[in-house]
Protein backbone atom coordinates (compact mmCIF):
# COMPACT_ATOMS: atom_id res chain seq x y z
CA UNK A 1 0.00 0.00 0.00
CA UNK A 2 0.87 3.65 -0.46
CA UNK A 3 1.79 5.60 2.46
CA UNK A 4 -1.29 8.03 2.28
CA UNK A 5 0.89 10.59 4.01
CA UNK A 6 2.35 13.18 2.00
CA UNK A 7 5.50 14.80 2.53
CA UNK A 8 5.85 18.49 2.45
CA UNK A 9 8.86 19.49 0.96
CA UNK A 10 10.16 23.18 0.09
CA UNK A 11 12.05 24.46 -2.30
CA UNK A 12 14.00 27.27 -1.75
CA UNK A 13 16.08 29.50 -3.52
CA UNK A 14 17.38 31.17 -1.26
CA UNK A 15 15.91 34.79 -2.21
CA UNK A 16 14.33 34.86 1.18
CA UNK A 17 17.53 34.49 2.67
CA UNK A 18 19.12 37.14 1.13
CA UNK A 19 16.72 40.04 1.32
CA UNK A 20 17.03 39.32 5.21
CA UNK A 21 21.00 39.54 5.39
CA UNK A 22 20.28 42.37 2.73
CA UNK A 23 17.96 43.98 5.38
CA UNK A 24 20.96 43.42 8.13
CA UNK A 25 24.13 44.80 6.69
CA UNK A 26 22.16 47.74 4.14
CA UNK A 27 22.50 50.25 7.32
CA UNK A 28 25.65 49.43 7.89
CA UNK A 29 26.60 50.21 4.58
CA UNK A 30 24.91 53.56 4.49
CA UNK A 31 26.72 54.70 8.21
CA UNK A 32 29.58 53.55 6.36
CA UNK A 33 28.90 55.49 3.05
CA UNK A 34 27.66 58.99 5.58
CA UNK A 35 30.91 58.55 8.19
CA UNK A 36 33.08 59.31 4.56
CA UNK A 37 31.06 61.99 3.10
CA UNK A 38 31.59 63.88 7.01
CA UNK A 39 35.22 62.71 6.20
CA UNK A 40 35.67 64.45 3.06
CA UNK A 41 34.24 67.54 3.94
CA UNK A 42 35.65 67.72 6.95
CA UNK A 43 39.35 67.54 5.49
CA UNK A 44 38.37 69.61 2.49
CA UNK A 45 36.97 72.35 4.92
CA UNK A 46 40.47 71.94 7.36
CA UNK A 47 42.56 72.53 3.83
CA UNK A 48 40.52 75.77 3.30
CA UNK A 49 41.09 76.80 6.49
CA UNK A 50 44.97 75.92 6.46
CA UNK A 51 45.17 77.83 3.28
CA UNK A 52 43.17 80.60 4.06
CA UNK A 53 45.50 81.27 7.42
CA UNK A 54 48.99 80.99 5.23
CA UNK A 55 47.10 83.29 2.92
CA UNK A 56 46.39 86.05 5.75
CA UNK A 57 49.88 85.49 7.21
CA UNK A 58 51.72 86.21 3.88
CA UNK A 59 48.93 89.44 3.64
CA UNK A 60 50.12 91.08 6.45
CA UNK A 61 53.93 90.33 5.90
CA UNK A 62 53.81 92.15 3.15
CA UNK A 63 51.21 95.26 3.13
CA UNK A 64 52.27 98.24 2.64
CA UNK A 65 52.24 100.30 6.02
CA UNK A 66 51.77 103.59 4.25
CA UNK A 67 47.81 102.15 3.08
CA UNK A 68 47.40 102.11 7.05
CA UNK A 69 44.47 98.87 5.84
CA UNK A 70 46.59 96.44 8.22
CA UNK A 71 44.38 93.64 9.99
CA UNK A 72 41.81 94.75 7.50
CA UNK A 73 43.40 94.25 4.59
CA UNK A 74 44.49 90.73 6.74
CA UNK A 75 41.25 89.38 7.26
CA UNK A 76 40.11 90.47 4.08
CA UNK A 77 42.85 88.02 1.97
CA UNK A 78 41.53 85.09 4.63
CA UNK A 79 37.94 85.62 3.71
CA UNK A 80 39.02 85.46 -0.29
CA UNK A 81 40.73 82.46 0.50
CA UNK A 82 37.66 80.87 2.18
CA UNK A 83 35.92 79.86 -1.50
CA UNK A 84 33.73 76.69 -0.31
CA UNK A 85 33.39 76.67 3.14
CA UNK A 86 29.43 76.64 3.26
CA UNK A 87 29.27 79.59 6.03
CA UNK A 88 32.30 81.70 5.70
CA UNK A 89 31.07 84.72 8.31
CA UNK A 90 31.65 82.08 10.72
CA UNK A 91 35.02 81.90 10.92
CA UNK A 92 37.04 83.50 13.85
CA UNK A 93 40.04 85.73 12.81
CA UNK A 94 42.80 86.45 15.57
CA UNK A 95 45.77 88.44 13.97
CA UNK A 96 48.98 88.79 16.42
CA UNK A 97 50.70 91.17 16.72
CA UNK A 98 47.77 93.25 16.20
CA UNK A 99 47.80 96.44 14.10
CA UNK A 100 48.36 99.21 16.57
CA UNK A 101 51.57 96.93 17.91
CA UNK A 102 53.10 97.00 14.63
CA UNK A 103 52.32 100.25 13.64
CA UNK A 104 53.77 101.43 17.31
CA UNK A 105 57.07 99.56 17.14
CA UNK A 106 60.53 101.53 16.12
CA UNK A 107 62.13 101.45 12.71
CA UNK A 108 63.03 99.19 11.31
CA UNK A 109 60.66 97.28 13.39
CA UNK A 110 58.11 95.43 12.38
CA UNK A 111 60.60 93.76 10.03
CA UNK A 112 61.69 90.51 10.54
CA UNK A 113 59.36 89.71 13.49
CA UNK A 114 56.46 87.04 13.67
CA UNK A 115 53.13 87.70 12.25
CA UNK A 116 50.48 85.40 13.36
CA UNK A 117 47.06 84.51 11.94
CA UNK A 118 45.43 81.80 13.53
CA UNK A 119 41.39 80.87 12.64
CA UNK A 120 38.70 79.24 14.08
CA UNK A 121 36.03 77.74 11.98
CA UNK A 122 33.08 75.78 14.04
CA UNK A 123 31.68 73.00 10.73
CA UNK A 124 28.31 71.37 11.20
CA UNK A 125 28.18 68.40 9.90
CA UNK A 126 24.93 66.96 9.50
CA UNK A 127 24.54 63.41 8.32
CA UNK A 128 23.55 60.80 9.83
CA UNK A 129 22.65 63.45 12.86
CA UNK A 130 24.44 66.74 13.84
CA UNK A 131 27.18 67.77 15.36
CA UNK A 132 29.90 70.52 14.82
CA UNK A 133 33.19 70.56 15.17
CA UNK A 134 35.45 73.72 15.54
CA UNK A 135 38.40 73.16 13.04
CA UNK A 136 41.33 75.38 14.05
CA UNK A 137 44.17 76.40 11.46
CA UNK A 138 47.51 78.79 12.48
CA UNK A 139 49.88 80.29 9.49
CA UNK A 140 53.00 82.79 10.44
CA UNK A 141 55.32 84.72 8.21
CA UNK A 142 58.06 87.20 9.14
CA UNK A 143 57.03 90.66 8.12
CA UNK A 144 58.96 92.04 5.59
CA UNK A 145 58.17 95.59 5.68
CA UNK A 146 59.65 98.83 7.87
CA UNK A 147 57.74 101.50 9.64
CA UNK A 148 58.76 104.50 8.02
CA UNK A 149 61.41 106.57 10.68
Amino acid sequence: MHDRRRKLTFRTNGTGQAVVEFAIVLPVLLLLILGLINLGVLVNSQIIITQAAWEGARAGATLDPSSSTGDTYIRGAVRSAMIGLSNPSAITIDISPPEDQRNAMDWPKPRGEPLTVRLEYPLALTLPFPVTVSLKAQATSRIEYSNPP
